[in-house]
């Protein structure tokens, strides 16, 4: 319940979040899981985001914590939100977090309206049926031949239908 729980809470919108836990409630009745904490990792939280000169409320402490437990178990995260909702803050949080464990995280930013589809993500060359890598396979690329610790590709604007590869 807890796994199921913990690992759904950051990716539903917030208006959303009663009817999920509604259905929570209604799958294991009786069951009240706290989340399981690490402590330690949020203090270090808490001191990165004071070194930042940002406010260390709660709120914002457990979205940073969300947001490293999704990094831990999938490739990618949207992180969404209205404009001035924090998104950039909680990723730099996170970054700075990373910085004070003493991992070595890189992170590049991208406007994804700068470059075309084809440039971001990479294309087959038409007469020499070639694959051409954008920048985003680059970064992977980069990532995966083990020179970071950590990286991650921030698209800091909104991304449109047609850049979204399926």
């Amino acid at each position: 319940m807890r796994a199921l729980r913990d690992f759904n809470i950051p990716k539903i919108v917030t208006d959303d979040l009663p009817v999920f836990m509604g259905l929570i409630g209604d799958l294991f009745p009786a069951l009240d899981v706290p989340r399981k904490r690490d402590l330690n990792f949020e203090k270090i939280i808490k001191q990165s985001i004071l070194e930042l000169k940002l406010q260390a409320e709660e709120s914002f402490v457990l979205k940073v914590v969300q947001l490293e437990e999704l990094l831990q178990v999938r490739h990618s995260v949207f992180v969404i939100g209205n404009a001035g909702c924090g998104k950039s803050q909680v990723l730099r949080s996170l970054n700075k977090t990373y910085k004070n464990m003493k991992q070595k995280p890189v992170t590049v930013d991208l406007d994804p309206k700068a470059v075309t589809c084809d440039e971001l993500f990479g294309v087959i060359h038409p007469s020499t049926r070639e694959w051409r890598d954008g920048e985003t396979p680059t970064l992977v690329h980069l990532d995966t031949r083990g020179r970071w610790d950590l990286a991650q590709t921030i698209f800091e604007q909104p991304l449109v239908h047609g850049q979204i590869p399926s």
